[in-house]
């Protein structure tokens, strides 16, 4: 995976608009010379001068090489009219370019990231991956519009006008030649310095927004037991560092920013004195062409820049593209799914399953087989963590150490994690709700014909809960539900679970923060399923009334 591969996928997809691009950018490149050659063909209608390089060099065009000021002047306004569309339509064009190249990498960074194994994110955190979406997506961007497609098009420009500068005069357009080859040898070696200091400092700054990140996460935490202070200093030395490295960063972009317009000028210095020599040895040198050569030297400037400046573009780019590609690159889930694998029609089996992570050397041995179609309760001590691993190795979120689970014959490590959980539904308050509103929160889709079902399932439980604490499909449950209560968490949970309607249920702490009333009606509407389900309770003790197939203990 390279960045070349998507920029060439961007441009295959958008191919009227790459051809568009290039089409316009040569349209209008052709229209700005024109302009300084117009100008100094109405230096010779104004002042009577007239020189035969210039009048063969106005052969090819015959309304400027016209006899008539008024056909001229037609002409010029032309010129500017149609120069402005041509340069409209293309910056147009390519910003739309870059729009449509950021939206797709963006997407497919965010889908990727959805799949990402989460041992990934256990062992590395969230928030470091967050700077991805701004600064990096920007500067993939303005690789593609400005440090390619401008790049290409000041490149054909420059050469356009060394070609014209060539027909006056060779040696100045060695001149010019010589001093963009130097200028960007130069730009070059500044940028490889930049590059290193660049790397380091987007790396803190993205430590930085980590950190920051998973402080405002525990700022209930920072405000009861006071840690404002400690955590100001910790931030506060995180900030010095920063400062330091971008510190080193503005001085070598300073110098370089400040080294290209030296080198512009020097450049003009060095073209005036060749044209004043030219003038005092006696070689003719019409009047009206030494004007264009200054126009056109004076329209080399701006290009000159963008030219110089562009490997800035290019190295914050490929930076860029390097952290983007090493998310890329991380390990991910399968998204296969096989409809004809049944595994709620068999045993689930644990065989000396062990999990041990690189943060946590503790052992987790698992030997347990659960029947299908059963109720089997599983006892284990609230806050031990085992239980959760217990669910996470089999939804296939982590993967054992050691060890096998099977579903009757099927190995886990040869499903996919897509076909597992179809199958398994989860009721767990360390499983959070996601979304906005309770809809959102309780409903797979987002469309408006399952809201009845949400609705119907919502009030069917809710009708246990004090008025005071019922909720509707629009009520807002706040960011990671802080609106929401622990027994109006709990409840939204089981709505869940139910409307996912899925053969294999497994129950985790279920009944915490529940009132008894909905407990009694849970454990009921369990009993009663027409199609007896596989389910698997985690709780202390087995909830009174329910009757138990199987129990083991972790």
């Amino acid at each position: 995976m390279t960045k070349w591969k998507f920029i060439n996928e961007s441009i295959k997809e958008n191919p009227g608009l790459a051809g568009l691009a290039v089409i316009s950018g040569f349209c209008y490149n052709i229209f700005t010379v024109l302009v300084p050659i117009a100008i100094g063909r109405f230096y010779e209608f104004n002042f009577g001068f007239s020189s035969v390089r210039l009048k063969l060099f106005f052969s090819g065009f015959p309304f400027i090489n016209t006899d008539s000021f008024n056909a001229f002047l037609v002409f010029f306004i032309g010129i500017i009219l149609i120069r402005f569309l041509f340069e409209y339509t293309n910056r147009y064009v390519i910003g739309i370019l870059g729009e449509r190249f950021s939206k797709s990498l963006r997407e497919r960074l965010f889908a990727h990231q959805l799949m990402v194994l989460t041992p990934i994110y256990d062992e590395k955190g969230i928030g470091r991956y967050l700077l991805r979406y701004s600064g990096d997506l920007k500067s993939v961007q303005n690789f593609l519009t400005q440090g390619i497609f401008r790049f290409a098009q000041d490149i054909l420009l420059i050469a356009i006008l060394l070609a014209i500068i060539g027909y006056y005069s060779i040696i100045m357009a060695l001149i010019i030649l010589t001093f963009i080859v130097c200028a960007f040898g130069f730009i070059f070696f500044m940028n490889l310095v930049l590059y290193k200091i660049s790397v380091e400092r987007r790396n803190r700054r993205s430590g930085m927004l980590s950190f920051v990140n998973n402080s405002l996460r525990s700022i209930l935490s920072i405000k009861v037991f006071n840690k404002n202070v400690p955590f100001e200093h910790r931030y506060n030395k995180r900030s010095l560092k920063l400062l330091d490295i971008g510190v080193k960063f503005q001085q070598i972009t300073a110098l370089i920013n400040a080294v290209i317009p030296l080198i512009t000028y020097l450049m003009v210095g060095i073209t005036m004195f060749y044209i004043y020599k030219l003038k005092n040895s006696g070689i003719d040198f019409g009047r009206s062409s030494f004007l264009i050569l200054i126009l056109l030297i004076i329209s080399f400037l701006s290009i000159f820049r963008r030219i110089l400046t562009v490997n800035i573009v290019w190295k914050l780019g490929n930076i860029s593209f390097e952290k983007l590609i090493a998310v890329f690159m991380l390990k991910t889930e399968s998204s296969s799914y096989k409809r004809t694998v049944k595994i709620y029609d068999e045993a689930i089996e644990f065989k000396n399953v062990i999990y041990k992570t690189k943060l946590n050397n503790d052992e987790s041995l698992f030997n347990i087989k659960i029947n299908p179609h059963s109720v089997s309760f599983i006892k284990a001590s609230s806050g031990s963590g085992k239980s959760l691993i217990f669910i996470k190795l089999l939804l296939k979120i982590y993967s054992s150490s050691d060890g096998k689970i099977f579903f009757g014959k099927y190995a886990v490590d040869k499903l996919s994690e897509r076909a597992i959980r179809k199958q398994i539904t989860v009721v767990s308050s360390k499983i959070p709700l996601d979304g906005n509103t309770v809809f959102e929160a309780i409903s797979y889709g987002r469309a408006p014909e399952k809201r009845l079902q949400c609705e119907k399932v919502l009030n069917e439980l809710q009708q246990f809960v004090p008025k005071s604490e019922q909720l509707n499909l629009s009520s807002k449950i706040g960011e990671q539900s802080n609106h929401l209560n622990d027994s109006q968490k709990q409840l939204l949970l089981w709505c869940r679970a139910l409307l996912t309607n899925k053969p294999i249920w497994i129950l985790h702490f279920p009944f915490n923060f529940i009132n008894e009333n909905l407990k009694k009606h849970l454990l009921q509407a369990i009993l009663e399923w027409e199609e007896k389900k596989t389910v698997i309770f985690i709780d202390e003790v087995i909830p009174e009334g329910l009757e138990v197939d199987k129990s083991f203990e972790l």
